[in-house]
């Protein structure tokens, strides 16, 4: 009896292609910041619940042929009754590598994945300095990127649309 089990062997043209890779090779602190403005007087309230705004922004640029800088800049502002209590600024880079990536989903790649990799550790670090700067931890929540990704996108698309129509529309 003959063995018939089919061919399952991969297309050529698949086998060819090289896989998406994305590899952190370094991650680093490149500037922050901690401010109490207001020194001990931030502690005299013992109900202190301040409202912290926070913003976050992301970026990248090319190194070299495959290599890449991701920029994950975070900053967090506390007010308690319209008196600031901290400011806290964090500029926090990976470099990576991307490929197996065609260069049109290269910057998709680059500030979704790339800030998902690192943001625990640069969260880890706000959190911290916020507890030595005598507050409570601020335990920042996760951050979804590919919806912060597509906002940018259609925000940038609005503003070329707008950049496009006739001054006096």
């Amino acid at each position: 009896m003959a063995d018939e089990t089919p061919d399952v062997a991969a297309p050529a043209a698949a086998a060819d292609q090289p896989q998406p890779k994305l590899m952190l090779h370094s991650q680093f602190l490149q500037d922050m910041s901690f401010e109490n403005p207001a020194g001990a007087k931030s502690f005299s309230k013992a109900d202190m619940k301040p409202q912290v705004q926070v913003n976050l922004n992301v970026d990248s640029r090319k190194l070299g042929e495959t290599l890449y800088e991701v920029a994950l800049k975070i900053t967090a502002n506390a007010k308690q009754d319209d008196e600031p209590c901290f400011l806290t600024e964090i500029d926090y880079r990976g470099v990576f590598s991307l490929t197996g990536v065609d260069e049109k989903v290269a910057p998709q790649v680059l500030l979704i994945e790339g800030p998902r990799t690192i943001f625990p550790f640069a969260r880890r670090i706000i959190a911290d300095a916020v507890r030595d700067g005598g507050f409570p931890p601020l335990m920042l929540e996760p951050v979804d990127f590919v919806n912060l990704y597509r906002q940018h996108a259609v925000r940038r698309t609005a503003e070329g649309e707008e950049a496009a129509a006739p001054a006096d529309a």
